[in-house]
């Protein structure tokens, strides 16, 4: 047990192996049965255990990350999925939809950290476990505040939610460039390494290719109301 919770390495996830296939497929499976059964729940009177549960369970997954790299480093250059993480907690918590609406569409990062996970460490250790765990609470905290608390991100919301992350993106690279430390955007970085060669043509060539794909991720998040939207109009 003490070596579970220690920060020793122990036996790191192999990239799509059978551990991580099962990781991504249960990770989207859940996804799946909270977007299916979370109405049920909406304004019924335990709604709001449901919602601290969940919100018990960001703290208990992050509150580690939140001490060793938040508190100890410069706020302008928090990751994108910390971003996604902590505004929709604070949506959720104290029911603030205009926070929900923007924060919403960085929720993407979920998926991805799955996908290509940087955390050195495996499930067998707590802090593999805080990884996966903290990634997948953003995805269950954007699909709790749309599902249950009825917030519905509009095309103004992506329009206002991708100016933010551009204005973000400057003053954090700005930052790195100047100051040194954790490049937690990638703009200096790439973060899997079929993009190196991007950037070994020219960083520019990198940043074009790196922040168009981040304008599909989010617009992606945004057809994914607009056509649950249409869906819901055509039920009536």
């Amino acid at each position: 047990m003490s070596d579970f919770f220690s920060n020793e390495l122990g036996q790191s996830l192999e990239w799509f192996g059978l551990a991580h296939i099962l990781l991504i497929v249960g990770f989207l499976a859940s996804i799946v049965l909270l977007w299916v059964f979370l109405p049920r729940i909406k304004n019924r009177p335990y709604e709001k255990w449901i919602r601290y549960f969940i919100l018990l369970l960001v703290v208990l997954f992050e509150w580690n990350v939140f001490e060793s790299r938040i508190l100890t480093t410069s706020l302008l250059r928090m990751p994108l999925c910390a971003v996604a993480l902590y505004s929709l907690t604070y949506a959720v918590a104290c029911k603030k939809e205009k926070v929900f609406v923007i924060g919403y569409f960085y929720a993407f990062g979920s998926l991805l950290s799955f996908l290509f996970f940087d955390t050195p460490w495996g499930l067998d250790r707590w802090n593999g476990w805080t990884f996966f765990g903290a990634h997948a609470m953003i995805a269950w905290l954007a699909v709790y505040g749309y599902k249950v608390l009825g917030f519905t991100p509009k095309k103004k919301d992506f329009i206002r939610s991708s100016l933010y992350l551009v204005l973000f993106a400057i003053i954090s690279g700005y930052a790195t460039y100047r100051f040194g430390g954790s490049d937690e955007l990638f703009l200096f970085t790439p973060p899997v390494d079929f993009l190196v060669s991007l950037q070994d043509v020219h960083v520019l060539l990198y940043l074009l290719v790196f922040s168009s794909f981040i304008a599909v991720m989010m617009g992606f998040m945004y057809l994914t109301i607009y056509f649950s939207q249409k869906q819901v109009k055509k039920l009536h």
